[in-house]
């Protein structure tokens, strides 16, 4: 490789995530302005995000020599599975209950719980970034429950933080079952894409009465949970694994936050929902919080974000 290379790669890489992060935000404004019930969008996204991640695990397997179905026996790769479709679906029935803005918001608290259980399951240090950074957090999400909000838009709020559980979950399972491999294991890079394609799949199965009994009813809204499913799920998933193993954690989660950042904008721009100062406030020290443990990690990268 010339003396050019690493710095191809490395550029490349951050195109790549930029997009991915680009691609992940236009997830509230697609959930906006499906007309279907919750369920039916989530359901319906993942059946059309199956066949792009599918073919990705298989590009990746391939490419590392490795089966696939050797990683579904895996009980922590079900785990990371169940996180995933628990964090895609609950996102969706949440943005329906309030805005935008607070579902990504309060979903990216998720790091947060990474740092905080790293310890306990994976015996990394908790340092006291980590304790500040939860703690402000936590703050940013009080801020959000001082809205004038009604009952739906409280059980919203509620269920984006059951997301964030989810949404920590994936790294820290994935975590826990490289930390049984040996080292030279080849299935690292490829198991995500593993993981990611069994929750599209348990996601469906949960979902699926409900897109039975009440299917999407118009031509428009096909279309938009469609291109969520290929585009801002499979695509930009896809996007993420090929980039975020060839830059430091600290870019990769730094390149991230662009995401929380451009997901309300797009509802606002779009449909012209402006959440509460109370919201833009706690949504501005939850964002603050994951970005200055970014930073923090510099030293004892402990905790990487992988988003959903």
């Amino acid at each position: 490789m010339d003396a050019q290379g690493p710095t191809t790669t490395t550029r490349n890489a951050t195109i790549a995530l930029l997009l991915a992060a680009v691609l992940w935000s236009t997830g509230g404004l697609g959930v906006e302005s499906s007309n279907g019930g919750a369920l039916t969008v989530a359901g319906t996204r993942s059946l059309f995000a199956i066949p792009i991640l599918g073919l990705a695990t298989w590009v990746e397997c391939k490419r590392r020599d490795v089966n696939p179905l050797e990683m579904v026996r895996r009980p922590l790769m079900w785990a990371a599975a169940f996180s995933y479709a628990l964090m895609v679906v609950c996102f969706v029935i949440s943005a329906r209950l309030t805005f935008v803005a607070n579902t990504i918001l309060l979903q990216y608290s998720g790091p947060i719980y990474v740092a905080l259980l790293s310890w306990p399951l994976l015996r990394e240090r908790i340092r006291t970034i980590d304790w500040i950074a939860t703690a402000a957090c936590f703050l940013g999400m009080l801020l959000f429950f001082m809205e004038k909000l009604s009952p739906e838009g409280m059980l919203g709020n509620g269920v984006a933080i059951l997301s964030s559980f989810g949404f920590a979950g994936v790294p820290l399972f994935m975590r826990l079952e490289q930390r049984k491999r040996p080292p030279e294991w080849r299935g690292a890079a490829a198991s995500p894409y593993v993981a990611m394609l069994m929750g599209n799949v348990i996601a469906v199965v949960v979902c699926a009465p409900q897109m039975i009994a009440s299917p999407l009813s118009d031509t428009q809204s096909w279309l938009t949970v469609a291109a969520l499913g290929v585009v801002q799920i499979g695509i930009a998933y896809w996007l993420y694994g090929s980039a975020v193993g060839k830059m430091p954690a600290l870019r990769s989660s730094l390149l991230a936050t662009i995401e929380p950042v451009l997901n309300p904008l797009w509802v606002i721009l779009v449909k012209h929902r402006t959440p509460s100062k109370w919201a833009v406030l706690g949504g501005a020290v939850i964002v603050m919080s994951v970005t200055g443990q970014a930073i923090a990690a510099r030293k004892t990268p402990t905790a990487q974000r992988d988003p959903a």
